[in-house]
């Protein structure tokens, strides 16, 4: 899930309908500045029946958690003997956003390619167009929160300008609509 400006109340919305034992791992990019990631992740996390952590470097991706990328560097999915593993590192040549999407989107494009549901919510620019469109090329699904239920409507319309969204949806329907699919 990636999110920027008005996210933490939508993405809250999302992960607060996922059952216990939702069965696959979730990576959030949200962003913010790195003194508010954790304590945004606990206030999840005490929120939510799936586990909410933040992101740290050699993280082993389990079923049921996700994890919210640090503010101020890049998280990154690679397969480490056979096994999803995330990379946190302070920084990349040429990004303009710390965390990025277009750079988890990327890292995931590599190792998991068809076989990932991106969804991108309110948030200004167009940050995670360029990775999905990556994952859309792969077989992955990319969904979009629709523009009546954002607050900035710039990330979810770069991806719907695109053309690689499979659904266009309210913030209200998203988190049952992943339980659905997944």
């Amino acid at each position: 899930m990636w999110t920027s400006t008005g996210c933490p109340v939508a993405l809250q919305k999302v992960l607060v309908g996922l059952p216990e034992t939702f069965p696959v791992p979730i990576v959030v990019i949200q962003h913010m500045p790195g003194t508010f990631t954790g304590a945004f992740s606990e206030r999840l996390n005490q929120q939510c029946k799936i586990q909410v952590k933040e992101a740290a470097n050699g993280d082993k991706l389990k079923h049921g958690v996700a994890y919210i990328a640090p503010g101020g560097k890049q998280m990154m999915v690679e397969k480490i003997a056979g096994q999803l593993t995330l990379k946190i590192v302070d920084e990349l040549p040429d990004q303009t956003y710390k965390p990025s999407v277009d750079v988890t989107f990327t890292s995931i494009n590599k190792v998991v390619p068809a076989n990932t549901l991106a969804v991108v919510l309110t948030g200004m620019g167009a940050d995670g167009c360029k990775g999905a469109t990556l994952l859309h090329k792969s077989g992955s699904l990319v969904w979009a929160q629709d523009e009546a239920s954002c607050v900035v409507y710039g990330m979810p319309a770069a991806i719907v300008d695109a053309g690689i969204t499979e659904k266009i949806m309210n913030i209200n329907t998203i988190g049952t609509s992943i339980v659905k699919r997944v």
